[in-house]
């Protein structure tokens, strides 16, 4: 990939870019590891998040990825 090719993906990202709100249950044990890159809360059991991408899909992704990395 060359330089003008990153820079169109990048800009193309930008053009794009969605918020998406991710509802997930939670254990009771569940702790965070490190900064938590997403606005994110926890009440009753359930992660509310909302999460930057392209579509839904890379939005729980993201999101996924990160909560394995809390693990």
């Amino acid at each position: 990939m060359n330089s003008v090719d990153m820079a169109n993906n990048l800009i193309f990202r930008a053009k794009h870019l969605q918020e998406f709100t991710i509802t997930v249950n939670v254990t009771e044990d569940f702790r965070f590891n490190g900064v938590v890159p997403f606005d994110m809360n926890i009440a009753n059991g359930v992660i509310t998040a909302k999460v930057y991408g392209i579509d839904f899909e890379e939005a729980l992704s993201t999101f996924q990825n990160y909560i394995e990395s809390c693990k």
